[in-house]
Parts: C-alpha cells; structure tokens; sequence
C-alpha cells in the first residue's frame, strides 16, 4: 500500500492519495443528458428531455414536471460455459458436463443508504422467484416505521453507510442479481459471474459483468474457424416477450443468412445460438443485437482448441454504443519471449494482441489507432492510421507492443464499434488462453467492481488527453468501507492498480471519476496458469430523473 504523500512515478506505480475512511468521502454528481431513457418501477421507457428552451406561451406557463420513480437495478449473470454434444446449427444446443475443475460463482456488492440500511438485494435464477442468495430483504421493522435511521452520520461526522457482499455464490445457469432503489435513487451496485478450470477442453478463466438488459448492442471477438465454438446467448429477463433480430459482420462484408430475424425470446427465458450455424469459417465476427418488446441481455461464449490442446474460452460482452471514438482500456500484454514462443507455432498466428474493428455503415472508415502505456503513447510500426472497409471486421496487430497495461484509443470519420483481444500462455505446447477487452464508456460516480476469489484482479485506468482523477472507495468482505484512495491519470497513460494494494480482504470497490475523460477495465488473471479474461466496467446508478408532462390534447 502507498503511504500518504508519496510520489510514485507513472511507469511504474500508480500515484495514490488517501483519506479518512468513511463512505461520507465517497463523492457523488449526477448528470442527465438529453434523449434519457428512462426506466419506472414497471419498467416502461419514458422519454426524459434534460434541456428545454420554451418560447412564447410556453415560456409565460412553465411545462410540468413529474419525478420518474427509481427502478430496481437488475444485473444477469451470463450461465458458465459448456462444450457442446453436438453442432447442431441453431437454436438451444444440448450441452455436456464441463471439466472436473470447472468453477462457475457469482459475487455481488449493494450499497447501503445513508444510515447504514442495506436495499432489498438477492441473486436468482432467471425466471424464478426463488433466492440463491440473499444480502438483505429491505422489509420494514415490527413497528412499521420502515428503514428509518436513527442517525445518518456518526460520532465522527461520517455517514453509517455500509455494503452488502456476497462472496463467491455457486451458480450452474443464467441468474439475476437484484437491489430495490435507496429511497427515491436507484441502488448501488454491481455482481460479476467467475468461470475457472484448469483442465479440459474449455480450461481458462472467464470473468463477466452482470449487466442491465438492452435494446441494441454489439459484441465483437466471436470466431467460427475450425477448432474454434461460439455460443450466443441472449436472455430476456423482463416480463414483456423480446422479438430480437441479429446483424453480423465478418471480414469481408456483412454476412446475410436465414434465421437472424424475428428470433422470439420469452419472458424469463434463455436462447443459445451456435453461430457457425449463421456465419462459417468467419475468424473476425462482430454481432449486433437488436430487441423490439423487451429488453434483453446477450453474450458469447467462445472457446478454441488446436488439435488435442485446449486454446483458451471467453465470456464475451458487449462494447460501448458505436461512434466515432472507442476507447479500449485493460489492453494487457504477456512478456514477449513467452508470447513470441506461443505464436510461432503452427495453427497458432492468432494467439496474439489485437484490436478488432467494425464499420457498420456503407462508408468506408479512415482510422486513428493510437495506444497509451504507462509511460505515455507508443507508436505502432504503421503509425495506426488506415482505412477500413465498410460493412466488415478489420483487425489492427498490437505484436508490436512490449509487455504491460494499455488502452487504445480507435477514432473514426464514421461510427465504429471495437474490441482488443488479449492473450495469456506458460509455454509453448501447453495449453493457452485468451480474453477479449471491449470498448468502456467514460467514468462517472458509483460504478462498482467486484473481485471474485480463483484470480488476481486489478484496474487499469487510461486518460486519452487532459489529466483525471479517479477515487477508489475500497469494500472489506465485511461490508466495511475503507479509506478512499485518489489514483491521478495524466492524459495519453495507462495507470494500473492491482486489487492486493487496495488493502487486505478487499472483494469490492466503488470507483468515481473527475476531470477529463477517464476509462476504466478490470483485469484478472491466473497465477501459474494460462488463465486471463478483461472486462470494461459498467455503468454506474445515475439520480432521480424527471420527465416533462405535456397537458395538451
């Protein structure tokens, strides 16, 4: 752990201010941008408008405004991975039991209120009712008077806030972690499902975020080559059934096939799509997921294996909306020697850094690749300018790269969406694995990361320009918030923070970001084994949101 004042260089060490523990230091602003959607208890989406500029009558009688209630946050937990019986080329594969080694658990973290009331919050399968596990109920006490506190602050003049957390939960499907709101504010809060095997075809590790349902995502590293199985999943946890059509983009184009349209997603349920059923022999797919109803959530399972050696498996998610600028953080890469050993074997060119783009549009894309260490930017041998072809999959090679943390930076004369493969190996012969970094949207306040046991995790934290700070609020297995620690990312760096400096027994933490733009990953990887997996972090809660009320008829 850094002492207090102490200067640490950026190449080598994050610069760490402390303060007073207490989650009074935990800091909170909230934002609503025009176009909100926003979401009521019911679930409805209502249109939210931030700015609104009457003119003429409408200036002289102000336009009405009704708060929106705060919605329960709902994060689903992807199912674990599972080789397939068969490839058969569509809907709901049969699956075969995984390694013996195999692990699959979901942790989770709810923040308290002010005084120290933990929400309502639960993890459960998809579609049931029924608990795995509960942090806390959120009824109210015997006398009726609800979670009332009895003071909001304590003798120190901090606030009595605490977490719920649940720790490594066993879980064998798609499950749901769930928090009621905290008064009128949504709830803090956030899970991860953790896959670890060492043995078997599908050993590896593969971490991912419990994520809100979606109406519109894409997802990038899929792979339909020989030896390698990709695996969509979608889920709909919503009470509305989801009608969902899907685009797909390989490397020559978009890729047209029977069976993307009208894909009908009931209420509570899980469909499984093998994607070379949709797209073969693609060794760069991108898929787009739109929903029409309800919303749902979706991932791809993806797995190699050469010959008799497995190549690693992944839970891929979903990357930020597409625009015109992707920034890409958690980009880590293995020691040269080791990786340059692994790639020179036969069958395995592939098994190298990479960045994966996607031009959705008809216009081709001229793009600005740009790559930030923790010393500042490092050239790639082309400059990381090139154009790429509309409507396809185009891959830019980070070989190049020494060994450490980046984010990369991909601008665009049109909307992109993209994604950076990773890769982890011991030695040539033995097994490999890899895992697939996303494009994270900028940090704001209250978003959560959860460290499952089975891997050491860290952060990786990159300021395309500018200079940010971001604010790390550490959560002890107790509940217990720790002293908040300020991580400075100068513009064009990478600053890595690994979970064991947070402080001893820390299974959470809650991140904040101010200055300029900052992105933030999660990475976790397996001491001794091939093991690694990246994963942007997610959205935080944002406040209590309004919307106008037109009286007219």
């Amino acid at each position: 752990m850094t002492e207090p004042g102490a200067e640490i260089e950026p190449a080598s060490r994050p610069r760490i201010k402390r303060r007073r523990a207490g989650a009074g230091t935990l800091r909170r602003a909230v934002g609503i941008g025009a176009g909100v959607l926003l979401v009521g208890t019911s679930g409805a989406l209502v249109a939210g408008v931030a700015v609104l500029d009457p003119t003429g009558a409408a200036a002289q009688f102000p336009i009405p405004v009704a708060e929106v209630p705060a919605g329960e946050y709902t994060g689903v937990c992807p199912a674990p991975p599972r080789l397939l019986e068969s490839d058969a080329a569509l809907a709901d594969p049969e699956f075969s039991p995984e390694s013996e080694s195999a692990s699959t658990t979901v942790s989770g973290m709810v923040l308290s209120s002010l005084g120290g009331n933990l929400p309502g919050s639960m993890l459960s399968p998809l579609g049931s009712g029924e608990a795995l596990a509960t942090i806390a109920t959120g009824e109210s006490d015997e006398s009726g008077a609800g979670a009332v506190p009895e003071a909001v602050t304590n003798e120190d003049g901090l606030t009595n806030r605490t977490a719920g957390v649940l720790t490594d939960q066993t879980a064998d499907g798609v499950s749901v972690f769930s928090a009621q709101p905290v008064g009128s504010q949504p709830a803090t809060a956030g899970a991860v499902t953790s896959y670890t095997a060492t043995d078997g075809d599908l050993g590896g590790l593969a971490i991912a975020h419990c994520r809100a349902p979606s109406g519109d995502f894409w997802i990038l590293g899929a792979s339909t080559t020989v030896g390698a199985t990709a695996v969509l999943n979608l889920s709909n946890p919503s009470g509305t059934p989801a009608t969902v059509d899907l685009e797909l983009y390989g490397t020559e184009g978009p890729v047209e096939s029977g069976g993307t349209r009208g894909l009908l997603i009931a209420p509570g349920a899980t469909e499984s799509i093998v994607l070379a059923g949709l797209a073969t022999d693609q060794d760069q797919l991108a898929v787009r997921v739109l929903s029409d109803g309800g919303r749902v959530t979706g991932s791809i399972q993806q797995s190699v294996l050469r010959e008799l050696i497995p190549g690693g498996v992944e839970l891929l998610q979903p990357a930020a909306p597409a625009s015109n600028t992707q920034v890409i953080p958690g980009v880590r890469v293995q020691d040269e020697d080791i990786a340059d050993e692994i790639s020179a074997q036969d069958g395995y060119e592939a098994a190298t850094p990479a960045v994966q783009i996607v031009v959705p549009g008809s216009t081709d894309a001229v793009l600005n690749v740009r790559v930030y260490g923790s010393g500042g930017e490092v050239e790639l041998p082309d400059g990381g300018v090139l154009t790429a072809t509309a409507g396809a999959v185009t891959g830019v090679s980070l070989e190049s790269l020494p060994s450490g943390d980046y984010t990369v930076e991909v601008t665009s004369d049109v909307l992109i969406s993209a994604s950076a493969r990773v890769n982890r190996g011991v030695e040539a012969g033995e097994p490999v694995d890899f895992g697939f970094a996303p494009s994270g949207a900028r940090l704001g306040n209250t978003q959560v990361a959860v460290f499952p046991s089975g891997s050491r995790g860290a952060l990786a934290f990159g300021a395309p320009s500018g200079r940010s700070e971001v604010q790390l609020t550490p959560v002890n297995e107790d509940g217990t918030l720790q002293a908040e620690q300020t991580v400075s990312v100068a513009g064009g760096t990478t600053v890595s923070v690994e979970a064991a400096d947070l402080g001893d027994n820390v299974v959470a933490v809650l991140i904040g970001a101010s200055g300029d733009p900052v992105y933030g990953a999660q990475m976790h990887q397996m001491d001794g084994e091939a093991g690694i997996s990246v994963t942007s972090l997610p959205p935080g809660s944002a406040g209590q949101l309004s919307v106008p009320v037109n009286l007219g008829y």
